[in-house]
């Protein structure tokens, strides 16, 4: 009988552990992610504020703008997220929205800005011009993840309808 009881100490103690190993990486890929996140913003910010130039004559329409607002929204959404550790559903909601929304104006913007050949986007910034037009297909992709993150926080997923069938 204490042979049982040590076994099963030592499967808690092991489920703990495992618990804990889990909850670290889980931590310090969030982190990971969360750094990834900023620099690209950054990246995003830097590059719109250069075509803000009193000089420069490229397409700036809301697009433009809500790319920088929403820039800053990440980079305030992550800091929040660390701080009180998760967020409410429906502002998560909101925030998938939104990056919704974010996807198709970053793409056309970026789409536009190339297509018709702007200098201070395409010439004077080039190797960040190239980034953004890497960064908006990786964006699209992200887009997809987005749209099926939202349907499952809405509770539209596959299993809804695999279970009507």
């Amino acid at each position: 009988m204490s042979s049982r009881k040590s076994s099963r100490l030592s499967n808690s103690q092991l489920n703990n552990i495992d618990t804990t190993k889990v909850n670290k990486i889980s931590q310090q890929i969030f982190i990971g992610v969360f750094v990834l996140s900023v620099i690209v913003q950054c990246s995003v910010l830097y590059y719109l504020y250069n075509l803000e130039d009193a000089n420069c004559n490229c397409i700036r329409d809301w697009r433009h703008n809500f790319c920088k607002a929403y820039a800053l929204l990440v980079l305030a959404v992550g800091i929040i997220f660390i701080a009180l550790q998760h967020l409410c559903k429906g502002f998560m909601i909101l925030y998938h929205i939104a990056g919704l929304i974010n996807v198709y104006a970053f793409f056309t913007y970026i789409g536009d800005l190339n297509a018709t050949q702007c200098t201070c986007a395409v010439n004077k910034q080039t190797n960040l011009n190239t980034v953004m037009r890497v960064l908006r297909w990786v964006l699209l992709l992200g887009g997809i993840a987005t749209f099926m993150q939202l349907l499952a926080l809405l509770g539209l997923g596959s299993s809804k309808i695999a279970a009507s069938s």
